[in-house]
């Protein structure tokens, strides 16, 4: 039995029923600009050490979050660095670093949860899908429990600079073959956004 989504292997989420491939999951992305606020942000955030996880949650992936949140009002909120148990006999529990539900308004994790974002230090991002993977997969249970099918779970890995996106769709993941970064910003936040149109 694993302890936590941390320790979960590609090998743990086979056992669990789930097939995962990899193919391009984004055929055309429309550039979504980014604001004048966030790119004032992520210039001085960058300025800052940010060696761990918490560090790059706080200074690089929470201030794309709220631009998509002030972009997209009433769409969807996020829960940072929550507690997600969900099936202690799986070893689905543990922590998760951000946690998308469509709930806008809601002030507890609560369904449709739709998508999960794990923060990653110096790890490739592709060997740290499983966690993602495992955490997507307690999403999708969560959602039946309370009744709520949403048909397509999405997993972003990154480390803050490059992010890796994922989708779980009837124990189907597939990993993107494309990366997406801060190089590039307007294209990662299109992505973002066309996730954000789909739920």
């Amino acid at each position: 039995m694993k302890r936590s989504y941390r320790h979960f292997k590609i090998e743990d989420i086979r056992e669990l029923g789930i097939e995962v491939s990899r193919q391009k999951l984004f055929d055309s992305v429309e550039n979504l600009y980014p604001s004048e606020w966030l790119l004032q942000t992520l210039s001085i955030n960058q300025q800052i050490p940010a060696e761990s996880e918490k560090a790059k949650s706080e200074l690089i992936i929470s201030p794309i979050l709220n631009e998509l949140f002030i972009k997209n009002p009433k769409q969807f909120t996020y829960f940072s660095g929550y507690q997600f148990n969900v099936d202690q006999k799986l070893g689905l529990k543990g922590f998760c670093d951000f946690i998308i539900s469509r709930k806008y308004n809601a002030a507890f994790i609560e369904s449709p949860l739709v998508a999960i974002v794990e923060a990653k230090q110096n790890q490739d991002l592709v060997d740290a899908a499983p966690q993602c993977i495992a955490e997507m997969y307690a999403a999708t249970i969560f959602n039946q429990r309370e009744n709520n099918h949403v048909s397509t779970i999405f997993g972003i890995v990154t480390n803050g600079y490059e992010w890796l996106f994922l989708t779980l769709e009837n124990l189907q993941v597939i990993i993107d073959t494309e990366r997406y970064g801060l190089k590039n910003l307007p294209e990662l936040l299109g992505v973002w956004q066309t996730i954000i149109d789909r739920f």
